[in-house]
């Protein structure tokens, strides 16, 4: 108390002009402190929104990455199924067929995996071997109802509670081009629980869940909540549904639920599917009047420190921007974020993990073309320079974005890892011309080489390893719908029936396998070798219209037949009759009748004893 008294009587000692003086000081403190108070506010505003969308972009690039691959595999499987029909394939070879991309997509999709089956042509097929019972209804299934209402997409099923497993699953189902076939796949999504649950814990206070269109919670980022509904009456968004959150303004609203206040933000991905992320304000409110606290406490003990107090405001303010910048900008999938200002001509370094890269734009600002030149030459394989450079020259991009807001290319860095470059626009003039965009660069080697491999499963024989029918007819179309020339020959062993009857399926897979290796030994790598099912095979030569080479080139073939060794088989020698063709875009224009004059051959050299090829004009 006596030091209280002390300080008035300092200022009466010093004048009403220094206590006049000293009250504006503590004024201007207070306007600074209330006006800092409001700074916050909006930083909390911002970091709610910032931390929404890192949460909304993470969760959607990593499930839609993840539910890609089954959809990638059934859409493959779809075109071959479509294929087969076209064809007048039978039901077995249709089941067949699943079987074998049953065991493909094995290799590549996760344990929640279990196989593709369908109705097709009327017919239930199930290529994991599963038979249902006799009251078992496809056409009631919601995989075939949701299926035909998606008339031709890919239609992504409700999830439910499988009571064996215990675990959630889902079905993704396709409508084929007859009208009434469909073929589906089943996946757990327990890895997208898992996803869920590892992206909600990097906050406190922030919830993330995957819904679908009717409210069900797919997945949850606390697992119990699994499977609930969030426009039931005991979740917090029991007044809205879907149609209303669309037509909310930035797709967030604010809820109160067991006595807190939620931003809840909802954000569609996929097919009906969203992402919904749900952030406690009443918690980070609580850390705003915190530090709102500490700054008056500060300002009350210091009021003489004005230069200090000023140091700690500005520190906190530049604090607080930059890690709204870094939360809001860094979404976490790119690897290198550049902003460029095209009207300025400027370049600015936002994010870079690479050494070499952040060497190379060390100190550059100026001169945004010479600077991404000069860059991407350093980080990029010399196959893919000329596409890179064109793709990132900045005087075309405003012909090449007038119409979008975003262009990509993949390319190969100079480690051969592909990559993923993005221009996105980040404004634009009153006339639409772009004034500023992002360059973003994402590694994507792991899921381009899934791709390949997928692509690559589709098109191989797996017992031979050249290529199967599907995958070796589409690759001859597209040489005749390009103007290419060729010879196609049909191959056939000769009495391979009795092969297989008398030693057994095992060395008549030898048989095969050793036919298809006297192909890929007798032919360029160029040539499509391919084995059309059975003990038939064909091969197409790009570019051959001399019927004398050709025919030493399958004299060749035919040497190394009679070579073949099979230990099982020594009364008898495996020969082959050829039937071929030669494709010249005049008399022959498409491939259906290539294949039927070389497929005709076949017949006649059948007629000749051993092995023969004829060549039919």
């Amino acid at each position: 108390m006596r030091d209280f008294f002390k300080v008035f009587k300092w200022i009466s000692k010093i004048g009403v002009r220094y206590a006049i003086f000293l009250t504006v000081i503590l004024t201007v403190y207070v306007t600074l402190i209330i006006v800092d108070s409001r700074i916050v506010d909006t930083m909390v505003e911002k970091e709610t929104t910032s931390r929404s969308d890192y949460v909304s972009i993470k969760a959607e690039h990593i499930i839609v990455s993840y539910l890609q691959t089954c959809i990638e595999a059934l859409n493959m499987t779809t075109n071959g199924i479509e294929k087969m029909m076209s064809e007048d394939a039978g039901s077995m070879a249709i089941k067949d067929y699943l079987t074998l991309q049953t065991e493909n997509y094995a290799e590549v999709i996760d344990e929640n995996y279990t196989g593709i089956y369908g109705l097709i042509q009327g017919r239930f097929v199930d290529g994991s071997g599963w038979v249902p019972d006799k009251t078992y209804r496809p056409k009631s299934r919601p995989w075939y109802v949701d299926a035909v209402e998606a008339n031709g997409e890919i239609a992504l099923v409700d999830p439910y509670m499988d009571l064996q497993t215990k675990k959630v699953t889902m079905s993704m189902s396709k409508l084929l081009s007859d009208g009434y076939s469909v073929a589906a796949i089943d996946l757990s999504l327990g890895r997208v629980q898992e996803i869920c649950e590892e992206i909600g814990k990097e906050f406190d206070d922030t919830e993330v869940m995957l819904i679908s269109s009717d409210g069900t919670i797919v997945a949850h980022s606390t697992h119990s909540r699994t499977l609930g509904n969030i426009f039931g009456k005991t979740e917090m968004l029991h007044a809205y549904n879907v149609e209303d959150l669309k037509n909310i303004d930035r797709h967030n609203v604010t809820v109160r639920y067991k006595g807190k206040r939620y931003s809840v933000y909802f954000h569609e991905i996929y097919d009906d599917w969203y992402i919904m992320t749900s952030i406690c304000i009443d918690a980070m409110d609580k850390r705003k009047s915190s530090s709102f606290a500490i700054h008056t406490i500060a300002i009350l003990l210091l009021i003489g420190g004005m230069v200090g107090l000023f140091c700690h405001i500005g520190k906190r303010r530049y604090e607080a921007s930059k890690n709204f910048s870094q939360m809001y900008s860094i979404s976490g999938i790119y690897s290198t974020m550049d902003l460029i200002n095209l009207e300025e001509d400027t370049f600015q370094m936002v994010r870079c993990d690479g050494k070499e890269l952040r060497n190379s734009q060390e100190g550059m600002t100026v001169g945004a073309h010479r600077i991404m030149r000069e860059t991407m030459w350093a980080c990029t394989a010399e196959a893919s320079q000329n596409k890179i450079f064109t793709f990132i020259d900045l005087e075309s991009l405003d012909d090449r974005m007038s119409d979008t807001d975003t262009i990509s290319i993949e390319y190969l860095d100079n480690n051969n890892k592909w990559c993923r470059g993005r221009f996105t626009v980040v404004e634009r003039k009153k006339n639409g011309k772009l004034r500023s965009v992002l360059w973003m660069i994402e590694p994507i080697d792991k899921e381009k080489r899934e791709r390949e491999h997928l692509e690559w499963l589709s098109e191989t024989d797996r017992l031979t390893g050249i290529m199967n029918r599907g995958g070796g007819e589409e690759r001859i179309r597209q040489i005749i719908e390009n103007g290419g020339v060729g010879m196609l020959a049909i191959m056939d062993a000769d009495k391979f029936k009795s092969i297989n009857d008398t030693f057994g399926h095992q060395v008549g897979d030898a048989v095969i396998i050793a036919i298809a290796n006297c192909l890929k030994k007798s032919f360029r790598d160029v040539d499509i070798v391919m084995r059309l099912g059975g003990d038939e095979f064909a091969v197409f030569v790009s570019d051959m219209n001399d019927k004398v080479v050709a025919n030493q080139i399958i004299d060749r073939f035919i040497d190394r037949v009679h070579d073949i060794t099979i230990p099982q088989i020594t009364d008898r020698k495996i020969e082959v009759s050829i039937g071929a063709a030669f494709m010249n875009q005049t008399d022959i224009k498409d491939f259906e009748t290539l294949y039927k004059k070389a497929d005709s051959g076949v017949y006649r050299s059948k007629k000749v004893q051993g092995s023969y090829v004829t060549f039919v004009d």
